[in-house]
């Protein structure tokens, strides 16, 4: 026969059994952000924000991503846009600032000062920083869904093995501007299996080239590089007959815009899309 009698339990099964029913409350939610007001003082940032976390979430973003520049995707009507002044975001009152490494860094200080949770991430000029960057964001933000999956993306690329047939590519920019080594678009034409051939030339970071120079290279593809306005195809095919069969052969690509604004949210479309470029070159009969 069964006698009931008194149990006792320690305080800590009391609270590993509360963690334990929080835990399960979040999974049931599907939230998995730890912060329920957070804002931004960073064009970038704001944007990892509109694209990864849960509108109601975010209470401001920076007056960058308002602007039709800028602007990724619409912004809700409860979000506050902010010009990176610490007296914008007193009355909200964040449970959480993202700040950039460089810039508002006095709003940063003046808030920390009044006691607020402001974390910095670290900006990202290549593709180590990015992985770097990506951790920091999932350290302070949790296991987001788009973040993890964005990063796991991003592994695998980079550890697919080097191609053996390698093309050749030269990035042209507004203004004649290419990109040659130390730069996060030279280090993706590489992982991709491009010559960066501007590089080849002793181009470092940022340099100057003109569409002579660009078609006495005879690069397998062209990359370009800016707004609509400054690489309308039509307008290019203008500026030399050569480009127009560049155009006709489908032997351009075209760099994203967000790829400059806030490269996390890029980086693997961008790396994927000249791996697929290289491959129908090298591949076609």
């Amino acid at each position: 026969m069964f006698c009931a009698r008194e149990l006792r339990f320690p305080a800590k099964f009391f609270f590993c059994r509360r963690s334990m029913l929080f835990l399960l409350a979040m999974l049931v939610c599907g939230k998995t952000v730890a912060y329920e007001r957070i804002a931004s003082l960073n064009l970038c940032l704001d944007q990892v924000l509109l694209n990864w976390v849960a509108p109601g979430d975010i209470v401001s973003l920076t007056w960058l991503s308002g602007a039709a520049q800028y602007r990724s995707r619409p912004i809700p009507q409860h979000i506050q846009l902010n010009r990176a002044r610490a007296e914008e975001l007193l009355p909200l009152q964040p449970d959480l600032v993202l700040v950039g490494q460089y810039g508002a860094q006095r709003a940063a200080r003046r808030l920390r000062d009044l006691g607020m949770h402001v974390v910095t991430i670290p900006d990202a000029y290549s593709l180590q920083q990015l992985q770097q960057q990506l951790q920091a964001l999932e350290n302070i933000l949790g296991p987001l869904v788009p973040l993890q999956k964005e990063k796991r993306a991003l592994q695998a690329l980079l550890a697919q093995p080097a191609p053996k047939r390698r093309a050749s590519a030269v990035i042209l920019s507004a203004n004649n501007i290419t990109y040659g080594s130390g730069m996060l678009e030279h280090q993706l034409l590489e992982r991709a299996g491009f010559a960066n051939l501007a590089a080849r030339q002793g181009v470092n970071q940022l340099g100057r080239i003109s569409l002579e120079e660009v078609i006495s290279l005879q690069p397998d593809l062209l990359v370009f590089y800016g707004s609509e306005q400054d690489f309308a195809l039509a307008y290019l095919a203008a500026r030399h007959p050569v480009l127009q069969r560049y155009i006709d052969s489908g032997r351009t690509y075209t760099l994203p815009s967000q790829l400059s604004l806030c490269p996390v949210l890029a980086v693997v479309d961008t790396l994927q899309q000249l791996m697929n470029k290289r491959k129908s070159l090298v591949e076609a009969p």
